[in-house]
């Protein structure tokens, strides 16, 4: 067995952009409206990590001072905005520092990417200002299909992106570790099951944090 992971980002989006697998989704909809929950009408500075497509950056961009970090150049080909405050960054590496601090990180379907997810969370919660906000969205690897095709012997078709592994209750326990506290747990999805119960009903999960007192 090869190491987990990827080991070419350019491959990789290489591959996506071929499938065109990089449609503006319900996350990408649900994350902007959360932001502007959480940052209301005021300016606000706003870090995305792991661009990915652009779609968040990109409607972020229009409300916000916002800026963003992407592993990979092939990707800046579906760019259609201002790339200036898009910067080729490996997480693995932490957070440049910001200065002024920021208001808003947002890394979404990224941590499961990351050799050390705790080392990423004291960058973020580092660059944050007092009382900012963490919008981390994973995978929910116990997504009730997932659970059904394990009852059946069958591994659930979970990207082999994953370094590490996360449970949507160990996810938060992860960062609330790290100087968070939880203020919401939300899904994308729209159905009742799933908001009554996202950590089975949803395939993703939307979590915002926000900064605690040191």
């Amino acid at each position: 067995m090869g190491k987990p992971g990827i080991s070419d980002y350019d491959e990789y989006w290489d591959d996506r952009i071929e499938r065109k697998h990089y449609q503006y989704t319900d996350v990408h909809q649900k994350i902007v409206e959360v932001a502007q929950g959480v940052l209301g009408n005021e300016q606000a500075r706003v870090l995305d990590c792991g661009v990915g497509p652009g779609h968040v950056y990109r409607e972020l961009s229009k409300l916000y001072e916002a800026y963003g970090l992407e592993i990979s150049e092939k990707v800046f080909g579906l760019y259609r905005f201002d790339t200036s405050r898009i910067q080729i960054w490996d997480l693995n590496n932490g957070l440049p520092p910001f200065d002024p601090p920021l208001d808003l990180i947002i890394a979404s379907r990224i941590v499961h990417h990351l050799d050390d997810p705790i080392g990423f969370l004291g960058h973020v919660r580092k660059n944050l200002r007092e009382k900012g906000w963490f919008i981390g969205v994973i995978p929910n690897i116990c997504y009730y299909h997932h659970r059904i095709k394990f009852l059946l012997g069958k591994f659930p078709p979970i990207s082999g992106a994953h370094v590490n592994f996360q449970t949507g209750p160990t996810f938060e326990k992860m960062v609330v570790a790290q100087g968070f506290e939880l203020r919401q747990l939300i899904t994308p999805k729209k159905t009742i099951r799933a908001k009554f119960w996202p950590t089975v009903f949803s395939q993703d999960l939307i979590y915002v944090f926000q900064k605690s007192d040191p």
